[in-house]
């Protein structure tokens, strides 16, 4: 679904895969994390004065993800006990002055963890937790930085240690535009590292990481694989199956991206031989009751991938199958933060499983039991979309944008109300011009805000209105949005000039 947040290539949550903290080191701890609460500058002040590294973590609170953080690692006695050897600190993206510091780091999605020197550099970092227990272990005493990582993995790879071999294999590939936003550049690397690495389960963790970052869909939406690509999904895919331990560690990467390449096998024999053992090694890790709501419930997009496989809609057990499993997640999910991080996960199950009622009921019974409605009114609008229901659409859109909350929020809420009023009713100029103000309003509301996802989705949503106005001769309502917007621009500091070019992007 539209609003979805991409959360990066890593496994998800898997408790904190350490050992238990001593008793007497637990009974010194609190029951939360100390988190500095938004001041970056004060957090790295005190980690030159303690010599300790930053624990950063970037979320908001309506994000599934991050709500299943705050319920699993980070509610972790053991975890707790080991985030004192950091000073942590915690960024909301709607807090005064979030957008600028995401700017800084490169951050582009929530969540993501990361590490920093007290100088400010990056150590590393990360979107989920699977990994981060043991990073943190490595991290704590780290004083290489996460630039001079990456010139060793690609110039020396054998010089690698195994503490370096281990932040490189829980590191967040696909979420950092800073050090990576060519696709092909980080693909070629992780092939590197899958050749050079020591041991058969990172060798094969590498390959993995490569051909979910490598392989994209062409214009008609599906994958047109290599003959190198199929022999490396061939090769890879079923010797992880073969233990257990790899497929937990790589169930994100099997559930998602890996399930459709291996749907994309031209040779039918092979896909239905691996497809099979996928499924069957899924719904081991759907079984597993140690494992978050959320990540058993991932494992199913597996079987909506390999079941349709190009066809329109899943076979009637496949159907069965989803809509026990999101019934299940429905039921078991009590704590309204759990309900966060799997409900619309649940509902994007059943929509893709082609049940769009089933969908739109489960949304609109979560509307009444969450503190952030607003987050599942988007899905709805999606749905409506789908359904070929404009008016709908654009009612949900518009009331998931005025019922927001939190500067960034409301931004990007603006920004899908006024995209949905492009797409389903382009025709309209005077509501074109409506939801456009709405956004020009929120960023008004904020000086000093026009960085990293602001900018970023004020940018892509300016050009599709710039589109817009060459096919609809919209000349007239875009200058009067350009005036608007000049004066907005005016009272973004530093950021001034880049927020003049607001429209320039598409």
């Amino acid at each position: 679904m539209a609003i979805i947040m991409a959360v990066g290539l890593m496994a998800g949550l898997a408790g904190c895969d350490q050992k238990p903290a001593a008793p007497t080191e637990l009974a010194a701890v609190g029951v939360e994390i100390a988190w500095r609460e938004g001041d970056v500058d004060d957090a790295l002040a005190e980690a030159k004065e303690s010599h300790k590294p930053v624990l950063l973590y970037w979320g908001a609170k309506w994000c599934p993800p991050c709500n299943q953080l705050k319920t699993t690692l980070f509610k972790d006695r053991a975890f707790i006990a080991q985030t004192q050897k950091f000073v942590p600190v915690y960024l909301d993206g709607d807090t005064q002055g979030a957008q600028q510091w995401g700017e800084r780091f490169g951050i582009s999605g929530y969540p993501t963890i990361i590490v920093l020197r007290a100088d400010g550099s990056e150590i590393t970092r990360l979107s989920t937790a699977a990994k981060l227990a043991e990073v943190l272990k490595v991290a704590a005493g780290r004083t290489t930085s996460i630039e001079a990582l990456f010139e060793t993995a690609e110039k020396t790879p054998e010089a690698l240690s195994k503490d370096d071999w281990d932040l490189l294999a829980a590191f967040d590939w696909q979420n950092d535009p800073k050090h990576f936003g060519d696709r092909a550049r980080t693909a070629a690397l992780l092939e590197r590292l899958a050749g050079a690495a020591p041991k058969g389960p990172l060798q094969r963790r590498f390959a993995l990481l490569a051909l979910a970052v490598a392989t994209q869909k062409g214009a008609d939406g599906t994958y047109a694989l290599s003959a190198q690509q199929q022999a490396r999904i061939e090769a890879v895919v079923p010797a992880i199956l073969k233990t257990p331990r790899e497929v937990v560690a790589n169930r994100r990467e099997l559930s998602g991206s890996i399930a459709a390449l291996v749907a994309a096998l031209p040779d039918a024999p092979s896909r239905g031989k691996i497809g099979a053992a996928l499924i069957k090694a899924l719904d081991r890790v759907y079984g597993d009751k140690s494992l978050p709501i959320s990540d058993r419930l991932d494992t199913t997009y597996a079987d909506i991938a390999l079941d349709k496989a190009g066809e329109e809609a899943v076979s009637q057990p496949v159907l069965e199958k989803v809509r026990a499993r999101a019934a299940w997640a429905d039921e078991t999910a009590k704590d309204a933060m759990v309900r966060q991080s799997v409900i619309s996960t649940a509902a994007d199950l059943l929509h893709e499983a082609g049940d769009a009622a089933g969908a739109k009921r489960l949304l609109e019974a979560e509307l009444k039991r969450s503190a952030s409605p607003y987050y599942y009114m988007l899905d709805l609008a999606s749905l409506a979309e789908d359904a070929k229901d404009s008016p709908a659409a654009i009612g949900w859109a518009r009331q998931a944008y005025e019922t927001s909350h939190g500067s960034a929020t409301r931004v990007q809420w603006a920004i899908e109300y006024s995209k949905t009023v492009l797409r389903q009713a382009p025709d309209d100029k005077a509501a074109v011009e409506a939801s456009a103000q709405a956004v020009i309003d929120e960023l008004g509301q904020n000086s000093g805000s026009y960085y990293q996802r602001t900018r970023v989705k004020v940018g892509a949503w300016g050009g599709l209105l710039r589109d817009w106005s060459q096919a609809h001769d919209g000349g007239a309502v875009l200058a009067r949005l350009d005036k608007r917007m000049a004066g907005v621009c005016e009272k973004q500091g530093e950021a001034a000039q880049t927020c003049r070019k607001w429209g320039q992007a598409g």
